[in-house]
């Protein structure tokens, strides 16, 4: 999966939140527990607290501004509560578009001091400025807009603006915290034009928090994360379970030590990005990172000729796939794999060793030692070229 389409991994998460909204209309489904007035200190609490663990700055200061606005909410401490709640909401979505904008650190140090003052001042700002030009309601005036904007109140401009901002920083910062965030500044929109109750907004938003700190441990836990690609554990997960029939395939960087030692560490995990994604790409089965330059292909089924001339289509591909660098012998900043005019390239190439499962080979054990003996082979070989074991 190209890089710039990686949150689409993460798309469960909005998911999650139109079942709940779709839930409540269903009578079936008793979602009471979601409109108890605990529930959103209870997980906006945990959604806080495993974010200090995870040093996610981002999840923390969401769910310490959401249940801000819930306690404040509770305690009747924000003016004109009932009719000017779409307007906090909004602007706590324009918060925590602000949030996606950063990166995750330690709350505990100046990076979240200075978060913390800067909320304080913007609300304190925002009491001075509703006792100074009050009222700020709904029905605020939008005659300076087009005819098609000026039907929309305030809130609903700000919320869809920060919904809409949320979706574009995906692509430059897609994880699952980013898109837990952007699924909250959802929940708020929803809220705003569907007047959703205060308790269910933070019962909801704390579970999407949860939800994404969940995944954001998944991937570290499962996934590579200079590739992008799974994990060595991910495939020790695999081969746990695999199919009756599948077959393996290991594939090594030739020279690819040679390569760090000449252009340097940034070259060679390049080459390693580059050649995780025409993996990823064309392989037909599930591609794993299987330590420094070496990589592993499970691949299911029975057509074993079919898989081997994929496997060499591969290889051809990533062949004559060139990096190009500059005179000097580094890569160009921001130029991709296929760059654009002059540079000087330089080609990667790959070892392939596969191996089948068959009657002398059932353990996945010896078939995964059988790839490895089949890619010493190809290295052996010359390089740049595929062996199949037996």
């Amino acid at each position: 999966m190209p890089p710039y389409l990686q949150w689409l991994r993460f798309i469960w998460l909005p998911g999650m939140l139109l079942v709940l909204l779709t839930a409540q209309y269903f009578p079936w489904i008793d979602l009471t527990p979601l409109y108890s007035s605990q529930l959103p200190v209870v997980l906006l609490g945990m959604a806080g607290l495993l974010g200090l663990g995870f040093r996610s700055s981002r999840v923390v200061l969401a769910a310490l501004l959401i249940m801000a606005l819930y306690m404040g909410a509770r305690a009747q401490l924000l003016p004109s509560l009932e009719r000017d709640l779409p307007l906090y909401l909004s602007l706590v979505a324009v918060n925590l578009v602000l949030f996606t904008c950063s990166r995750d650190r330690s709350v505990l140090s100046i990076f979240g001091l200075l978060w913390s003052l800067l909320l304080l001042i913007e609300g304190v700002g925002f009491a001075w400025l509703y006792d100074c030009c009050s009222p700020l309601n709904l029905v605020f005036p939008l005659e300076s807009l087009p005819a098609g904007v000026s039907g929309f109140t305030l809130p609903q401009l700000i919320g869809g603006i920060s919904a809409f901002g949320a979706f574009a920083l995906l692509f430059l910062y897609p994880g699952p915290t980013a898109m837990g965030l952007f699924s909250c500044i959802i929940l708020l929109l929803f809220s705003v034009w569907l007047s959703l109750p205060l308790e269910f907004i933070g019962s909801v938003a704390g579970i999407l928090l949860v939800a994404s700190l969940l995944g954001a441990s998944y991937e570290l836990a499962f996934r590579d994360e200079l590739t992008g690609l799974h994990s060595r554990r991910a495939f020790r997960y695999q081969m746990l379970t695999p199919a009756w029939n599948y077959s393996l395939a290991m594939v090594d960087i030739d020279y690819f030590k040679k390569l760090n030692d000449r252009y340097g560490h940034q070259v060679g995990d390049q080459a390693l990005q580059m050649v995780a994604a025409q993996l990823a790409r064309h392989a037909s089965g599930t591609v794993f990172r299987y330590g420094g330059e070496e990589f592993a292909i499970y691949l299911a089924g029975r057509n074993r000729e079919a898989k081997e001339a994929r496997l060499e289509e591969i290889r051809e591909k990533i062949a004559n796939y060139p990096l190009r660098l500059r005179s000097s012998g580094r890569l160009s900043a921001g130029v991709s794999f296929r760059g654009r005019g002059g540079g000087k390239p330089i080609k990667i190439t790959v070892s392939i060793g596969v191996a089948h499962r068959s009657k002398k080979l059932r353990k996945p054990e010896a078939i995964l030692k059988a790839a490895d003996q089949a890619l010493y082979k190809a290295k052996r070989s010359g390089r740049n070229c595929l062996s199949i074991h037996g």
